[in-house]
């Protein structure tokens, strides 16, 4: 049992009665999930992301060889 001197008391303690909101998916540590906890969120924003990064490339980098291109490619898009 606490206290009132300890700053916790059953007045102090929030959430326990209150309801949770339903999520179509969330976020946790950087990986989404859905209700089903499929990956299928998740894979979706990493294609759009990849793509982002391509369509950056291919706009600001006209010029470029093949090997910085690819150097590019790897660092900024694959590693998405």
């Amino acid at each position: 049992m606490t206290s009132p001197a300890d700053g916790v008391g059953e007045d102090n303690v929030i959430g326990l009665s209150a309801l949770l909101d339903r999520k179509d998916s969330f976020k946790d540590l950087g990986v989404v999930m859905d209700e089903k906890l499929t990956f299928r969120d998740h894979i979706h924003d990493k294609i759009n992301k990849a793509y982002a990064m391509l369509g950056i490339i291919k706009r600001n980098f006209n010029y470029l060889t093949i090997s910085s291109f690819v150097l590019l490619y790897k660092s900024m898009v694959r590693s998405h």
